[in-house]
């Protein structure tokens, strides 16, 4: 689960990402062309919940893997450079500067979010289309050679991509039949990939959002001055204070990992209450995979206890599992039984 943040000088990047994995902001200042990769916590109420429900000696959050990427470079080669290394990852967050500072510089000279956000869309586009281009030079030429009909129907394909990446679309918003989308992924077109846009706004949070789900609005000062106070009962009144439910980046961290395409499932006990991430639309098997490998060779069936429904039988975690087998609603399910999220499985398996 691999996710660049990106952006143009000055947009608070190493802000958020200090934030968001703990590395300290003047190591990233000191080496601030540098690709730095840090691990983000995936904040998650529900795990809270069950771990105040169970007392574990271990509490385990889902987790993302966030590099930060330098600003675009303007020289060819190292441009090539950044695109490539966006294209090995698996969603893209986009931080826009949305606040107003005259000590702090902006590299059009405005700010201007609606801009920042074009410019970047227009970047990953002109990659994707050379991209194809080169692809579809080089089908042509095996195809002189030796014919193939595969080649042909990806040719086609990708004929098709182009007039809707050039009318200003991402690849993602192509309406995609079956396999399709497969039959081109190797290329790891960078506009087919999910982008999280992230509006670091200032006081007045006057800034337009797209009308996007996966579009979000932050203050990386105050979210920097929130962090800084360590005692949580004092940290709790500063947010009530503010109208604040919780710190924008608590939301920040699932709307990445959403963009990614993940859930999650609990597993649960005094040892360890940990989130496991799988896909959306993962299996029991799948899940048990998750956990360990011997766990899917060996499946035999999976526990399943629904969240809300175990939180609804009592705030001692033992004995909600107990209220819940008696009353029948602790389900059995097989290998094919597709996961949802915020399910509580155990995995019964052959030793």
């Amino acid at each position: 689960m691999r996710t660049a943040l990106i952006g143009l000088p000055q947009t608070g990047k190493k802000t958020l990402f200090s934030l968001l994995t703990g590395i300290p902001y003047q190591h990233l200042l000191a080496r601030s062309t540098d690709y730095h990769v840090g691990t983000v916590k995936v904040a998650d109420p529900r795990v809270d919940r069950l771990s105040a429900m169970y007392h574990p000696q271990r509490t385990k959050y889902a987790e993302i893997e966030l590099t930060l990427a330098p600003a675009p470079p303007t020289e060819t080669k190292a441009r090539d450079q950044w695109l490539q290394k966006l294209k090995d990852m698996d969603a893209l967050a986009h931080v826009v500067r949305a606040f107003a500072d005259p000590a702090v510089f902006h590299p059009a000279g405005s700010v201007n979010p609606a801009r920042d956000i074009e410019q970047m869309n227009l970047e990953l586009t002109i990659s994707d289309l050379a991209l194809i281009e080169t692809r579809l030079t080089r089908i042509a030429q095996d195809q002189k050679r030796k014919p193939d009909p595969d080649r042909a129907d990806e040719a086609a394909l990708l004929q098709r991509l182009k007039p809707h990446l050039e009318s200003g679309q991402p690849l993602r918003t192509y309406p995609w039949q079956p396999a399709e989308e497969k039959r081109i992924r190797s290329l790891q077109l960078l506009t087919l990939k999910p982008i999280v846009t992230i509006l670091n706004t200032d006081e007045s949070n006057t800034a337009t959002a797209p009308d996007d789900p996966l579009t979000c609005r932050l203050n990386a000062k105050l979210e920097a001055e929130i962090a800084e106070i360590e005692n949580p009962a004092e940290r709790a009144e500063f947010l009530a204070a503010l109208g604040i439910r919780e710190p924008a980046l608590h939301q920040l961290t699932r709307l990445l990992y959403r963009a990614l395409g993940y859930i999650s499932f609990f597993t649960v006990g005094p040892d360890e209450v940990r989130a496991w991430s799988i896909r959306h639309g993962a299996t029991a098997v799948e899940a048990a995979h998750a956990i360990h490998s011997d766990l899917a060779r060996g499946f035999i069936r999976a526990e399943v206890m629904k969240y809300d429904e175990l939180i609804a039988a009592g705030s001692d975690g033992h004995k909600a599992e107990v209220h819940l087998k008696e009353t029948g609603r602790l389900l059995l399910k097989g290998r094919d039984y597709v996961v949802e999220d915020g399910d509580i499985v155990h995995i019964r398996h052959s030793s």
